[in-house]
């Protein structure tokens, strides 16, 4: 059985009232009020990065904040180039990768991605690399292999990456590194690294990252003449894999400028390695663009690298809220400059076509109330985690014929987004359950049974980090992200109040039979 078939019985189960509410979609998505927007520092090179998507290509259809659609995106990094050629400052359009599961626009083909990665394809992006999601399934594995990463060529970059094909050869799903010369000069070494991840399908293979660095290939690499090392990696800038990378690429070269674009941990960070080595982390679900510009890349004092060892270069990161106007604001040469490209408005046309195709607006039910998924305790009753655990399990996870009573229980982690008053649409259920849940069972006393969920709950578990969000004194704000990173305070391009964070256990159940 399927999580999302959960939702569905909860959509029916709280929809009583009417369920006739207006039609959400694309054109009709709610928009920002306006704030000051401080400008965007540009350095000799900037970087434009999204990372962990999950198929949210139609932007956040009932968050004002989050409301901009890849078509806009397009418009914006159409906009972005053109002001780089003006101000003759090379840009990178970087993705981290992770396309799937999250959103109805990918996962409600047959296959993840049909529909979505044809839209993904069409921003020029300069260096990408593969998610953990594009590994679980075979299937999906498969189709990025054969169709997705050959779309880009040298551009696509999986270092430590591997397919196994039907003769069982193992090749790299890109390129294992790739030198090239930005529009100004500046010569780039980019590699595409994962994390050390063990839960990857049966036909690909994920090569520990301290592996990779020790191989002939990796060092001779770092025998090129390049001004910049890019690493892009599905790896959180904090964790080993990225400081591994790092420190094989300092122990060659003392001050070259190194620069790591990471994801998978779904937050705003940044990471200082060294007065001349930095990582950006961009967010999630196309709430976050992140901006990064280096300046001092080419400053030709550093050509003998013993020269520049600790001395820092000009680094600013800016996380920008995905809607049109912190687009406009900060791509437009002047107010009255049209935005909307001719591709832009294609792509928003083309995504609101296969919304409707694949009936994602559609209302199933209507939602009483907003359910949050890590603004309350488990046992509250605005919790997501309490409805699914109380009001969905007892009633979606039964089977009338068996003998004795029932207990559910369920990693959290199946649930991934909060679920907004109002309609509940064929979309939510992808957003808010995005995953394929088996369920079974066992008969056991009940003396035993009432222990398993504390004794899950205690042994050890791998959970995403989390961030501690600073308190905003100013309640009128738009609730949002309030980052706290390695240049303190001020890297959120919008003003926000923050959202509380309460830690969820790793496992719930239905409620325990009282007899």
């Amino acid at each position: 059985m399927r999580a999302l078939t959960l939702l569905l019985l909860l959509a029916v189960a709280v929809a009583a009232h009417d369920r006739t509410v207006e039609k959400r979609s694309q054109p009709g998505v709610p928009q920002p009020d306006p704030v000051d927007l401080k400008p965007l520092t540009w350095g000799d090179v900037n970087i434009i990065q999204t990372t962990d998507t999950h198929g949210w290509l139609s932007g956040h259809t009932k968050e004002a904040s989050y409301s901009g659609d890849f078509g806009d995106f397009a418009s914006f990094v159409y906009h972005m180039r053109q002001q780089a050629g003006h101000r003759r400052k090379d840009l990178l359009i970087i993705d981290s990768g992770d396309l799937h599961d999250g959103n109805g626009l990918s996962d409600a083909t047959t296959v993840d991605g049909t529909d979505s990665d044809p839209i993904f394809e069409k921003i020029n992006y300069d260096v990408l690399t593969i998610g953990n999601h594009e590994l679980y399934v075979n299937e999906v594995a498969e189709d990025t292999f054969k169709n997705f990463a050959p779309k880009w060529g040298k551009r696509y970059v999986t270092s430590n990456v591997f397919y196994k094909d039907a003769h069982n050869n193992t090749v790299p799903f890109g390129k294992l590194y790739n030198k090239f010369r930005m529009k100004y000069g500046t010569r780039v070494m980019s590699y595409g690294f994962m994390f050390d991840f063990s839960g990857n399908a049966n036909n690909t293979v994920v090569e520990p990252s301290s592996t990779t660095v020790t191989l002939p290939w990796f060092k001779k690499s770092l025998q090129e003449e390049v001004d910049l090392y890019v690493v892009t990696g599905h790896v959180p800038v904090r964790w080993a894999e990225a400081i591994t990378v790092v420190n094989a690429i300092r122990a060659v070269h003392p001050s070259k400028p190194i620069v790591v674009i990471g994801g998978h941990l779904h937050i705003r960070d940044f990471k200082k390695y060294d007065a001349r080595a930095y990582g950006l982390s961009s967010g999630r679900f196309m709430e976050t663009v992140g901006w990064m510009s280096v300046d001092g890349v080419h400053d030709r004092h550093c050509k003998v690298e013993a020269n520049c060892v600790g001395k820092n270069l000009t680094v600013t990161r800016r996380y920008l809220d995905n809607n049109i106007y912190t687009y406009k604001t900060h791509s437009l040469a002047h107010p009255k400059q049209k935005f909307d490209t001719w591709k832009g408005r294609q792509m928003t046309n083309e995504i609101a076509q296969y919304r409707k195709a694949l009936d994602l607006a559609t209302p199933i039910g209507c939602a009483p109330q907003d359910y949050y998924l890590s603004r309350y305790p488990y046992t509250d009753s605005r919790s997501l985690l309490n409805l699914v655990a109380n009001e969905v399990l007892p009633v979606a996870v039964v089977n009338a014929s068996r003998p004795y009573p029932g207990v559910a229980i369920v990693n959290s982690g199946s649930q991934r987004f909060d679920l907004f008053k109002g309609n509940f649409t064929l979309d939510d259920t992808y957003i808010v359950s995005p995953f394929h849940d088996d369920f079974v069972y066992a008969t056991m006393p009940d003396k035993i049974a009432k222990n398993i969920l504390a004794g899950l709950n205690n042994a050890p578990f791998q959970k995403r980090a989390t961030h501690t969000l600073a308190t905003a004194a100013n309640v009128t704000l738009t609730p949002g992200y309030v980052t706290d990173d390695d240049f303190g305070y001020g890297g959120d391009d919008w003003p926000h109040s923050a959202i509380p964070y309460v830690n969820a256990p790793n496992y719930i159940s239905s409620p325990f039979p009282a007899d």
